[in-house]
């Protein structure tokens, strides 16, 4: 809000008793040259102060340039604060009051006159506006109380459905008082148990605290994982955090069984990013589902995070009308046409990679293992062959299909170790196999090309050609030519100047041609009879 000046009309009165007591708010008058004093009526909501608990100061950014707290004065006894506020030059005032007795300081204030209406401000030297007769009024606004709900469904024998729930508001909610907890059906040893909630810490020997042997609240920026038997709707009433962005720290124990591993929520009343990958629950069941940062999160869940020596902390963001560009190949696994049941991502960004982590697991999952440690997500470069792990939880018929994001293929192949099909996932981008428990892990390998923007260039245009039993290249320069099978070997690699013939003497068969020039990659595919 923009603030012109006070035109003071009042000396600046300041007794003994509120000139003894100390500030919250200090700075140095001798720094500046001019002062105006206001004659100050201090309103919350609306509603006049008179306690000198209350000190109102003046801003130019971050630095202070004046403070008072509310005195009493005159025989009509009025509650002003006489405010003087420093300045060299002119600039956008902005105002605080902090309550000295609970420490709360409000930052949203509007300025009237007496009459209600709006000031204007221009700054002169000396001058000033109001009397304890017709103050200026600085009303500060509390940030309103809101309230959101959650639908829980309810499991039946046993079964689903589990949810992360994570609370918005500043103060510490009681499972209690949002709807949680709900009283056991029946008595004693028959008794059944309505509702389950823990809180997730890594380095307690049991991971999951569980609710009934350790009581706890819902703190801001943690999650939870929640279920109940019945139907029912949590409450959260509360005040929202402020700011558009926090810092969750995140613990690494590396004594533990899930090193750093931490389940946090966010922290705001709208969705939010964050700019670390994480894992959510999948459509209510207990298993997983892998997410990158450009994915929102919504109000009121939790997720799981993983704490590095480089991520000692999780920072969630307020959505923005900004998206993130994502660069990345998204894989999936369903089976028999039902929902996703785990994925796995490769990046072609700067993006942190992410490790494997489910609750239960003998879960289906995919996943990269690289260094022996099995990751969720990882970082590919643009010319590659990965090895893709999978996991039946039970025998049955998969699929895996591939989604690109912000990135382009040359080439992309599918391999199945263990039938030997070789899928060109360009023209059909799923594969549908029979899988069974006991199966080797590592079944499948992607060969690519990747095009992306974080990569160097690449191309698709035709630069061979074949006539009279040779192949002619065209080409600029000094380049390395490679003739790479469907399994991704490289059966030869020979450099080239300019434009000239090769000789491929390969078996029949579809092979890629890859033509390397500086920062320039050009890929062809080509079939050979």
């Amino acid at each position: 809000m923009k603030r012109k000046t006070f035109f003071i009309l009042a000396a600046m009165l300041l007794c003994g008793s509120l000139s003894a007591q100390t500030n919250h708010y200090t700075y140095n008058y001798h720094h500046f040259e001019h002062k105006i004093t206001v004659v100050a009526q201090i309103n919350i909501d609306g509603v006049e102060q008179t306690s000198s608990d209350y000190e109102i100061g003046s801003f130019d950014g971050t630095a202070v340039t004046g403070s008072a707290r509310i005195g009493e004065y005159g025989s009509n006894h009025y509650h002003r604060a006489y405010f003087a506020i420093f300045y060299n030059t002119a600039y956008d005032a902005t105002f605080k009051l902090y309550n000295h007795a609970t420490g709360v300081e409000l930052t949203n204030c509007t300025i009237t006159d007496h009459l209600g209406e709006p000031l204007t401000f221009v700054w002169t030297d000396e001058n000033g506006y109001g009397t304890n007769k017709k103050p200026v009024i600085f009303n500060f606004i509390t940030t309103p109380t809101q309230t959101l709900t959650k639908d829980i469904t309810g499991y039946q024998n046993g079964n689903g459905n589990w949810y992360l729930i994570a609370s918005p508001f500043a103060d510490d909610a009681t499972p209690t008082t949002v709807g949680m907890i709900t009283n056991d059906e029946g008595e004693g040893e028959d008794a059944i148990h309505t509702f389950d909630l823990y809180w997730f810490d890594q380095s307690e020997q049991l991971e999951w605290r569980n609710y009934r042997q350790v009581p706890f609240d819902l703190v801001n920026g943690k999650g939870y994982l929640y279920a109940n038997k019945n139907d029912v709707t949590l409450t959260f009433t509360g005040t929202p955090i402020e700011g558009s962005t926090k810092e969750v720290s995140l613990v690494k124990d590396d004594n533990a069984e899930f090193p750093g591993w931490n389940l946090v929520g966010n922290p705001f009343t709208t969705n939010a990013t964050l700019d670390l990958p994480y894992y959510r629950l999948n459509q209510g069941s207990i298993a997983l589902n892998t997410y990158t940062e450009n994915t929102e999160i919504n109000v009121l869940e939790g997720v799981f995070v993983q704490s590095t020596d480089q991520t000692p902390s999780a920072n969630f963001t307020k959505v923005s009308t900004e998206s993130k560009r994502v660069s990345q190949l998204n894989i999936k696994v369903t089976r028999d046409r039902s929902a996703v049941i785990d994925n796995a991502i490769i990046r072609f960004d700067n993006g942190a990679t992410l490790g494997k982590f489910q609750l239960n697991p003998s879960s289906t999952k995919v996943y990269f293992t690289q260094s022996s440690q099995d990751f969720a997500v990882v970082r590919g470069s643009n010319e590659s062959e990965m090895p893709i792990n999978f996991k039946a939880e039970e025998n049955g018929t998969y699929t895996l299909s591939f989604d690109a994001e912000g990135v382009s293929f040359d080439y992309l192949h599918l391999i199945d170790n263990v039938t030997g099909n070789d899928v060109d996932l360009l023209a059909n981008p799923s594969y549908s196999f029979e899988a069974k428990t006991t199966d080797y892990e590592g079944r499948f390998k992607l060969v690519f090309v990747a095009n992306s923007e974080d990569g160097p260039s690449t191309g698709s245009g035709t630069f061979a050609f074949y006539s009279n039993g040779n192949w002619t290249i065209s080409n600029e320069g000094e380049a390395t030519l490679q003739v790479i099978d469907v399994n991704g070997q490289i059966l030869k690699s020979e450099n080239i100047n300019g434009c000239g013939n090769v000789i491929v003497n390969v078996a029949a068969g579809v092979y890629l041609f890859r033509l390397v020039n500086g920062d320039i990659v050009k890929t062809q595919k080509v079939v050979i009879k």
